[in-house]
Parts: C-alpha cells; structure tokens; sequence
C-alpha cells in the first residue's frame, strides 16, 4: 500500500484508492485502531514492514513491473495521482516500494516500521525521548486507510525518511516467506540501515537488545542491522536466493541491473545470498 508520505501534500493516488474502497467498504476489519496501551517496557516495534525506493515515476513503474515479471506478488497496484506515484511488490517477509513524486526534504529511501498497535503510540514514544510527528491518518471518504507516525530522530533529509505507519485493513502485512518465483527469491534475511547513532535506536527498539555489530532481532519480519556511517540511509536489503547465480541471471532477463551479488534496484541495493 502507497502509504508513505511521498510528498509534502500526503495525498493517496486515486487509482489506489479506488482499489482500496471496495477492500475497506467489504470489511469490517480495524487492525491499528484498537488495542490496549502498550505496556511500560513491551516493544513498539512488530516489525520492519516495507522499504521504499524513491526514483522517477517512469523509472518506478519500470522496476515495478520487472519484479513482478520476477513472479513476485504485488503489495499494492502501481497508480498515479498528480505528482505521486507508488507500487509495492512483496519479497516475503518485506515489501519493495518503489516511488516518485517525493518533497525534496523527504530523500530517496524510506524505512517503515510497524507497531502492535496505534493505541499508546504516541505516548510510548514520549516516554522513551522519541521525537515523533502527529498521527497522519489516510482516509477514503469517511474510512480510515491507515495511520502514518514520523520518526524525524532516525531520518535525514534529503536522504531517509523513519515512519511508523498502522494498517486498517487485512493486508497490510507481508507474508513470511515469497511464493514460488524465477528468482528464486525466499525472504528477506536482513535490512542494513547507515546511521550516525547506533546506539540511538536503542530506544526505538527497546527492550530488545542488539547482538555484536548493533544486530536486531525483532518479533517479526527480516533481522536490522544499525552500521555506523558519516549519514543516515538504507545500505542493502539482503535477500535470500535459493543460487545466486540463478537470481542474478533472473533479475538481469527483467531489465534490472546486477553488479556481482547486488541487484539494483532504483536507490536501493538488494544484496542476493545463499538462502540457509
């Protein structure tokens, strides 16, 4: 689902929005909006849900389609409303955005986490010493798509852009593994975030403790890996391949570009490796 703030005006491209009315009007799903405050030291952070891609719209919808091309299902459809434009593809336990139309202050990558609940949010991250925007609610007529929650304390502008976003509708989420697909392709085994402040997203993260090199393992989805760096941005998303080789060659037959092991991907790089 489009749901990053992709421009200072945080409008939904109409295309989706169509395709998400029928989804919210047909269901009375409330996933986000309900639930208890979360306990004082339980974790805000589910999971690492989706990271994004900012590049030209053009170049978006390109890559877009070539991993679906891959076999990979698609998160949400690929759609356009004035200087916006968004798709996401599911890798698994992650979802690929790719976008265009982004204020320039927002950078080229966004990194999406997603909490237990939005109930207590806010106030869980005042207690922790978490700047934070106001909840961003994203509406189709009178019904709630999904809440947006900045994190402008592990974001850097015109680099990378830290959000919380809580779904209210049953497919938010991505699936734990990929479906059979020409890549190959069987998760997402870890994200690799540059920082200036590892320890800074300790308490983001809290009260899960980091392993050796800043490594965390949250309840959900792929393992963060914080590594220290002169700025903030996605450094790779390492993906999981039943042979290297294979995926290498699939993603190149689709038209992105693959230097060894890396597989280009707009601005961000997916590193293939040897699934375990």
């Amino acid at each position: 689902m489009p749901h990053n703030r992709l421009s200072s005006s945080r409008l939904l491209t109409a295309a989706t929005l169509a395709s998400f009315a029928a989804l919210i009007f047909s269901s009375s799903a409330s996933a986000g909006t309900v639930g208890i405050n979360p306990p004082i030291g339980s974790s805000i952070v589910t999971d690492l849900n989706h990271v994004t891609a900012v590049t030209t719209k053009a170049k978006a919808q390109k890559l877009y389609n070539a991993l679906l091309k891959l076999k990979l299902p698609s998160a949400w459809p690929f759609a356009s409303y004035s200087a916006i434009s968004s798709g996401g593809v599911r890798l698994g336990n992650v979802n690929i955005e790719l976008g265009a139309g982004t204020s320039p202050e927002a950078g080229s990558q966004f990194v999406t986490f997603q909490p237990p609940t939005l109930t207590g949010l806010t106030a869980a991250l005042d207690e922790r010493g978490i700047k934070h925007g106001a909840p961003d609610p994203q509406m189709v007529g009178p019904k709630l798509l999904y809440t947006l929650v900045e994190l402008p304390s592990f974001a850097q502008a015109n680099k990378l852009t830290a959000q919380f976003c809580v779904y209210n509708f049953p497919d938010g989420k991505p699936t734990r593994v990929a479906p059979a697909n020409r890549a190959g392709l069987v998760s997402v085994s870890r994200v690799r975030i540059n920082t200036k402040d590892p320890a800074s997203w300790s308490k983001l993260f809290a009260p899960a403790k980091p392993s050796v090199g800043y490594v965390y393992r949250l309840s959900g989805g792929p393992v963060v890996q914080l590594i220290r760096s002169s700025s903030n941005s996605v450094a790779s998303v390492d993906v999981a391949v039943k042979n290297v080789a294979i995926a290498a060659k699939a993603f190149r037959a689709v038209g992105i570009s693959v230097k060894s092991n890396v597989a280009l991907v707009g601005s961000l790089k997916l590193r293939l490796l040897k699934a375990h």
